[in-house]
């Protein structure tokens, strides 16, 4: 390292130390922040609220389905409803088990439900039992110690798409567990970012999980404008953020089916971008450097963890003509999946893939009227086809597609 690099490191190093810095609380900032107060969602913490304020005199309440575009405050209303319910449980000395579980994130039916197993303090491998197995052992410790337990699945659409026809379907039981439980109770809150994801569950499943929905619609740009107005009064410095900054940041995520996730991230990383250039105000320009730099981002952490068949579907869209049909895709999926040496899918199979990247913001998938001769799906891709490959050049398995 030269005698340069070190007064570099030095110099950034000494400004953290001493703090001086446009924020007061990045954390404000993070996605995982809860508020005290969540804007705009009076109505849907009311509903959720009465669901299950029946738990309150040990009644199980109904199982409940919140619907909603990414950013459109789904998850972080479902924390606060029941981070709130838990400090009345607490103060009247009421014990109810919280779980959480991202099913996304946990990637299969048995690490949600090891997700579930240690919200229970139980010991569970991580790998290893049938589902069955790992499913009877938490009834057993339920009915033993008659727990009254609330379980979020956040992005519960990914399991609805990617679970196992088989008797040991997770979803199918949990919506059944009354049914195995001599006392106590699992009450489930499923989380979706796919208005339409109820299409891939079994009827039975949804028969029984279908109890209560709730919709929320995404917010407007005057109210992201607000938001964020709230956030950057907790967040920066005193007048480091204008409101055209503020304003510019609520309409670029408005633009995006109001995504206050969104909004606030581009805030942040604006702010970040700002303060690295010796910056005390974070102008428009930062913005702009902050949505180039997060869409860069967001297209590499979104691709880069795809299953082998989603990734060759991808590439299949951004490989064909735009918009093209279900069946010009699956046409070039198995000429991909011939060329790797892989059994391809069913057409079926694959146009539940279409649907799930359509939802991730990979693709766009929609559905044209064409008069007397029906419907069709045309598909066209978000990403450019030399992104693709130049994110597939940095994976051994995907490099092999190109």
């Amino acid at each position: 390292m030269t005698n340069r690099e070190k007064d570099m490191l030095s110099n950034i190093f000494e400004k953290a130390l001493t703090g001086k810095s446009i924020f007061i609380n990045r954390q404000v900032l993070r996605s995982d922040f809860i508020p005290e107060k969540l804007p705009f969602r009076e109505e849907q913490i009311n509903i959720i609220g009465h669901i299950f304020a029946p738990i309150l005199q040990d009644s199980k309440p109904s199982n409940l389905l919140l619907y909603g575009k990414t950013g459109s405050g789904k998850t972080a209303v479902a924390k606060y409803v029941l981070s709130k319910f838990d400090e009345t449980t607490k103060q009247h000395n009421k014990l109810i088990s919280l779980a959480y579980s991202n099913a996304r994130l946990a990637g299969s039916e048995y690490r949600v439900l090891v997700d579930l197993a240690h919200s229970l303090d139980m010991d569970m491998p991580f790998t290893g039992l049938p589902i069955s197995e790992v499913l009877q052992r938490i009834y057993n410790n339920i009915s033993n110690n008659n727990l009254k337990v609330i379980f979020i699945i956040d992005e519960i659409d990914y399991l609805a798409k990617h679970a196992k026809n088989s008797n040991d379907d997770m979803l199918y039981s949990l919506t059944r567990s009354s049914e195995h439980l001599k006392q106590g109770f699992i009450s489930l809150i499923g989380i979706s970012n796919d208005l339409h994801f109820k299409a891939f569950l079994d009827p039975r499943v949804l028969s029984s999980l279908n109890e209560e929905e709730i919709l929320f619609p995404p917010y407007t740009v005057n109210q992201l404008s607000n938001i964020l107005k709230e956030r950057t009064q907790k967040a920066f410095s005193s007048q480091t953020v204008p409101l055209s900054t503020i304003n510019l940041c609520a309409a670029l995520a408005g633009s995006e089916h109001g995504d206050a996730r969104r909004a606030i991230e581009l805030l942040r990383v604006a702010g970040e971008l700002a303060e690295r250039c010796d910056d005390v105000t974070v102008h428009e320009k930062h913005v702009k450097e902050a949505s180039m730099k997060i869409d860069n981002d967001r297209v590499y952490q979104a691709v880069k963890p795809l299953p082998l068949h989603e990734k060759t579907v991808l590439k299949a869209v951004t490989s064909n003509k735009q918009n093209s049909t279900t069946g010009d895709v699956y046409n070039k999926y198995q000429t991909l999946t011939k060329k790797i040496g892989v059994e391809p899918l069913t057409q079926r199979r694959i146009s539940g893939l279409l649907s799930e990247l359509d939802t991730q913001g990979l693709i766009n998938a929609s559905i044209i009227n064409q008069g007397r001769h029906g419907r069709t799906k045309k598909i066209s891709s978000v990403v450019s086809d030399n992104v693709i490959n130049e994110i597939f050049e940095d994976d051994p398995v995907a490099k092999s597609l190109l």
